[in-house]
């Protein structure tokens, strides 16, 4: 065989094409077991995380939505409690906040019970002005109770319910600031007196003479002195 002859070249054996790993294998081939399981950990927070998120974002819109709603029931309300005053005098304007009560929002009814109120009052309806000054009483804030109390206890004179007047102007009397005190205490004596509750009425009359500018000392001075004869008469 010359030199020139070639030789059979020997065949190399075939090497295996290098298997396709998924990522998990690739994964844990590159960082190990520990870090595996660590990774699988943070997805399944972070899985929990997005769920905890979107039940997040969604109270967030309901909460916006609910708000929205609120702020429109609001605006409604604002405007058929100012068209109603605006547009109805004596009994068409009682009747028609009489008709709005049920559709006020909550932040606007003592302002609705206040005008309802005034209304039965200016028409001479004293139990329907009772009642509105009593829900007045009730839900209003409490820089109106005073006024609220009052209101009542005049509609509760007025129905002949003296008693309840004394009761109501009682319990005004405890809270009432010095400058208001002189109104209530007259109005007491006066529930006093048309209750048949003379001691109580004399006091309260004799309390404002001390108190008395000398505005009124004469009216007052007759007062006390016309419950005495009262009170004369009834003891002998």
């Amino acid at each position: 065989m010359s030199a020139k002859e070639k030789h059979p070249r020997e065949s190399l054996p075939e090497q295996e094409a290098p298997e396709d790993k998924g990522f998990g294998e690739r994964f844990e081939s590159e960082i190990g077991t520990q870090s595996r399981a660590f990774f699988e950990k943070l997805v399944e927070h972070w899985q929990k995380l997005v769920a905890a998120a979107a039940v997040f974002v969604v109270l967030v819109a309901g909460y916006a939505g609910f708000n929205a709603y609120q702020e429109r029931q609001l605006a409604n309300s604002e405007q058929a409690l100012s068209q109603a005053l605006l547009e109805n005098q004596g009994v068409e304007r009682l009747e028609a906040l009489i008709r709005l009560r049920g559709e006020m929002a909550k932040p606007l009814l003592p302002r609705h019970h206040l005008e309802a109120a005034k209304a039965a009052q200016n028409i001479g309806d004293w139990a329907t002005a009772q009642e509105y000054w009593k829900l007045l009483v009730e839900a209003g804030p409490d820089n109106w109770k005073s006024l609220a109390r009052m209101g009542r206890s005049t509609a509760l004179l007025h129905l002949g319910q003296a008693d309840e007047a004394v009761t109501e102007l009682t319990a005004l009397r405890n809270g009432a600031s010095e400058e208001f005190l002189p109104i209530v205490l007259l109005q007491l004596a006066e529930a006093a007196e048309a209750a048949g509750n003379w001691e109580l009425a004399l006091r309260t009359f004799e309390e404002l003479q001390a108190r008395e500018d000398g505005r009124q000392s004469d009216y007052l001075a007759f007062k006390a002195s016309q419950i005495r004869q009262r009170m004369a008469g009834e003891s002998s």
